[in-house]
């Protein structure tokens, strides 16, 4: 497991609109609410599935989430898993 933090640039309830509007275009499941959830997608070589928590206080006008990567194929960096799902946000 590997864990990475991204700044959303709005509210929490905004950040679960959007990542679940992306990781489903994407083909993949996203559950969760302004709290905590998970995901998962499907790649060419394999599937990626992660946790995240939304780590930032819920007024803040940005939102801080940890991201934990809990599978992902063995061939594919962890620096490539962060950019793939940094770039949905």
């Amino acid at each position: 497991m590997a864990s990475f933090n991204i700044d959303y640039p709005g509210s929490s309830n905004e950040f679960v609109v959007n990542a679940t509007k992306a990781i489903q275009n994407k083909g993949g499941i996203f559950q969760g609410n302004a709290n905590a959830g998970s995901f998962s997608l499907q790649t060419l070589i394999g599937a990626v599935k992660g946790n995240y928590k939304v780590i930032s206080d819920p007024s803040s006008p940005q939102t801080k989430v940890e991201i934990t990567i809990t599978k992902k194929p063995m061939i594919v960096p962890m620096s490539k898993i962060q950019e793939v799902i940094s770039s949905y946000f």
